[in-house]
């Protein structure tokens, strides 16, 4: 992942590196994204083998991230990028509404006389 641009980090528990392995011992270092069979119809866990953490519900609005265990699953490297890549376009069409929205605004129609 690139960091270059991102605020992440800085948000990271200082106890993440335990966080993440007691997780991924928890669940026996397998994936547990749930996958549905397209031929059968059948849903089941993926279980191929975890190297990376990752949040269920992501922080939204710069809060803090939430690293109950609850909260993280471990996952192979193809899902949480499949994931990463889905909630970052989820990202990019809330900030493009937002643009849209403030630019909507800005018109000197929406502006309060002095």
């Amino acid at each position: 992942m690139a960091w270059s641009n991102s605020t992440r980090k800085q948000r990271f528990n200082q106890h993440w590196e335990r966080t993440r392995k007691l997780i991924l011992e928890r669940d026996h270092y397998q994936c547990q994204r749930w996958i549905t069979d397209w031929r059968t119809g059948i849903k089941r866990k993926c279980l191929y083998p975890a190297n990376e953490v990752d949040h269920i519900h992501r922080a939204k609005n710069g809060m803090p991230d939430d690293d109950r265990p609850e909260n993280l699953e471990a996952l192979c490297s193809f899902h949480h990028k499949q994931k990463t890549a889905r909630e970052s376009g989820e990202a990019r069409v809330e900030k493009r509404r937002r643009r849209e929205v403030e630019s909507w605004y800005s018109h000197p129609a929406y502006r309060t006389p002095v």
